[in-house]
């Protein structure tokens, strides 16, 4: 009797336990939105960065630290998170070739901020097709990348542009160039969205047709004479032959290594040039005007004007 009086007690102590309100660990606002510019009168150039978010709804930062916050690890210990911009360059998909990357930047003057916001806001802004997605853009003065050259990079949650201690003194071409670069960044992801998918498989079979036995992506150049087949009579194999603007710009030894890399380089020069231009430059090559016009097709379709 006293060994089920002393069970029935063991059991009546575990459902009671069991009952207690257990201690939780409360993460206040670590799901934070970040991606916001928060207001500073009392500094002028995060004042006109407010004023920027407020009236385009893109948030524009000049550090890569956006922000901290006081946290609890797993151990109950308190630590300082600092949130950062993340610059990793994904378009999902099996990573192909090395990935694309900033390898080092120099944080721009906060006097230089007001003239990259106005370049923004009447030469870029208007531009951008509704509903075109910018999570928010990094401002910097030096860059370099091992793919996108040094004036902008598309990162994860950030459009790195650089070089905005220069944007006064830029010459007619070189501002040109300088603003296809951002909205080639820009535009990246909703130029490789799945609604085109059917026009660019024509974009890449452009250049796969000549690559019968391979593919045409990621060829080393020294590979070309014995790969190449179908080419006009006369027409000297080359990347630019196949329908390439140029080699990849990771690695020169090879074609541009992935698709979309393919895509980003007709993007930024049919940016760049104006429909004359573009034709003046490859209006021989009818591979390359084959793709050209994909490309504008594209943009059309999404409300970009080209010249």
């Amino acid at each position: 009797m006293k060994n089920i009086l002393y069970m029935i007690s063991l059991i009546v102590l575990a459902l009671t336990g069991g009952c207690s309100k257990e201690e939780t660990t409360a993460f206040n606002d670590y799901d934070k939105n970040w991606l916001v510019v928060e207001d500073d009168a009392n500094d002028a150039s995060t004042h006109a960065r407010y004023l920027f978010f407020k009236e385009t709804g893109i948030p524009v930062f000049a550090n890569d630290t956006i922000g901290t916050q006081q946290r609890i690890d797993v151990f109950g210990k308190e630590y300082t998170h600092y949130e950062k911009l993340s610059m990793s360059y994904s378009l999902g998909g099996v990573q192909t070739g090395a990935p694309p990357l900033v390898q080092s930047f120099t944080y721009c003057n906060k006097a230089d901020v007001a003239t990259a916001l106005t370049f923004l806001r009447e030469e870029i802004i208007p531009v951008l097709p509704q509903g075109v997605h910018v999570p928010s853009i990094l401002l910097v003065d030096n860059m370099t990348s091992n793919a996108f050259g040094s004036y902008a990079f598309k990162g994860f949650n950030t459009v790195v542009i650089a070089q905005v201690s220069k944007i006064t003194g830029m010459d007619a071409a070189t501002r040109a160039n300088y603003k296809a670069a951002i909205l080639r960044a820009l535009l990246t992801n909703t130029i490789l969205e799945s609604r085109f998918n059917s026009l660019l498989d024509k974009f890449y079979a452009v250049s796969r047709k000549y690559v019968p036995d391979r593919d045409a992506y990621g060829l080393y150049i020294y590979l070309l004479n014995s790969s190449v087949k179908g080419l006009p009579n006369g027409v000297p194999i080359t990347t630019q032959a196949i329908g390439f603007l140029g080699t990849d710009p990771r690695n020169s030894y090879y074609t541009p290594i992935s698709t979309w890399m393919d895509v980003c380089m007709y993007l930024e020069a049919a940016v760049a040039n104006t429909q004359a231009q573009f034709k003046q430059k490859y209006g021989d090559n009818q591979r390359i005007m084959d793709k050209y016009a994909i490309i504008r097709q594209i943009l059309e379709q999404i409300n970009f004007k080209i010249q």
